[in-house]
């Protein structure tokens, strides 16, 4: 995804967006930055202190809101969000690596959009509700019969506690993670787990493709985690027992031969022979460059 709106115009609030200069970095604080790239006009730069890539200056709070709701409505993730089968296949995939970590209690999913992963626990009867940014995807969830509550994670005040707490592809959406991850520390039960799926920028599929990575999409992705940044970051938040494993998302081949031909056009050919591999509809776990990462909130005294 790049600065464009989804029909091709450049998109008004981030038009708009103020240059207010280089940020400190999320994970270690340090305000040295070395620029990387430049892509679909967004300055991507490596921190000084920890290696962390961002886009530099980072988009407003506000602005991120508006393009998530675009992406929803009418844009690249809306695509995603119709495909009902690749959803079902990544949400049960995920539930059967993070269900042995979890003790028995209710789940909460953040950036649940249309509550496809909610549909995987109420199917296996644990109870869970879920947040989302997005007004029209937690529509969707609702009427589906889960419980979600529409708004941002970093605004959201649960009224209970527990025993897990899932953020699939959220916290490289985020302006500051360290903030959301030190709120959601105090979510969790005690010997609750979090579970944290992201893009890993030191993966063999970020090193190769450089900057034609497709993970590197702004304002979609505004921070470029690696195995060591998340787990800094995770401790600086209140987070111990990190564990980061390389994760694989299976996906149909033809929805993944789709998406590489609208977000890296010089691999369509590569992408028309997928499509030859298996059957439409197939779902093929794919090396995409993903980290699952799971952690525990330190003990309190």
């Amino acid at each position: 995804m790049d600065r464009r709106s989804y029909n091709g115009a450049v998109s008004p609030a981030l038009r708009s967006a103020p240059s207010a200069g280089d940020a400190a970095c999320v994970v270690c604080g340090d305000t040295r930055w070395t620029p990387r790239f430049t892509k679909d006009g967004w300055r991507f730069a490596r921190c000084g202190g920890c290696g962390l890539t961002s886009l530099q200056p980072l988009p407003t709070p506000a602005d991120l809101a508006r393009h998530h709701e675009a992406s929803y409505r009418d844009g690249r993730y809306a695509t995603f969000a119709r495909a009902e089968n690749a959803r079902a296949a990544v949400a049960a995939h995920r539930f059967t690596l993070v269900r042995p970590l979890a003790p028995a209690g209710s789940w909460l999913d953040l950036g649940c959009s249309t509550g496809t992963f909610l549909a995987v626990l109420a199917a296996a009867g644990i109870p869970a509700e879920g947040v989302e940014v997005s007004s029209a995807a937690a529509g969707e969830a609702r009427a589906r019969g889960c419980t979600v509550h529409a708004g941002s994670v970093e605004t959201f005040e649960p009224a209970r506690r527990f025993a897990a707490v899932t953020a699939f592809d959220v916290v490289e959406h985020v302006p500051d993670p360290a903030a959301l991850l030190a709120r959601v520390a105090s979510w969790l039960l005690p010997g609750g787990v979090l579970a944290l799926t992201l893009p890993d920028a030191r993966s063999w599929t970020a090193t190769a493709m450089g900057r034609h990575w497709f993970y590197y999409t702004a304002p979609d992705h505004v921070h470029y985690f690696t195995p060591p940044t998340i787990t800094r970051l995770l401790a600086r938040a209140g987070f111990t027992d990190v564990h980061v494993r390389p994760t694989r998302k299976p996906l149909p081949l033809d929805y993944a031969a789709e998406q590489l031909r609208h977000l890296v056009p010089p691999l369509a050919p590569l992408a028309r022979a997928l499509e030859w591999i298996a059957p439409a509809g197939r779902a093929i776990p794919l090396p995409l460059g993903e980290m699952l990462v799971t952690a525990r909130p330190a003990p309190t005294a």
